[in-house]
């Protein structure tokens, strides 16, 4: 499949969150689905995600982010373990 452009909006943004979170809280709680959605849902909503990151997040797997999520640790290190899981190298 050659790199598309996926469109990102706040809609699909919203579902991406959405469809994490149930992840989340299909295996391991409606606590931890609240709790372990924080830092990505603060890190999109804070405008610190780019679109490349956006596009990239919008074709992964929920499930696999959500394992991810549920790793634990600080907020830069659970984001800095699923930018590497996307293959997302932030240009500061």
């Amino acid at each position: 499949m050659k790199n598309q452009e996926i469109s990102v909006n706040a809609t699909t943004i919203e579902t991406m969150i959405w469809n994490i979170q149930r992840e989340i809280t299909t295996r391991w709680g409606v606590t931890a689905g609240y709790r372990e959605i924080s830092p990505l849902s603060r890190y999109i909503n804070t405008g610190r995600a780019s679109l490349d990151f956006l596009q990239r997040l919008n074709r992964a797997k929920p499930f696999m982010v959500a394992r991810k999520l549920h790793q634990g640790g600080s907020d830069d290190e659970i984001i800095k373990r699923v930018q590497k899981y996307l293959g997302y190298v932030p240009s500061y």
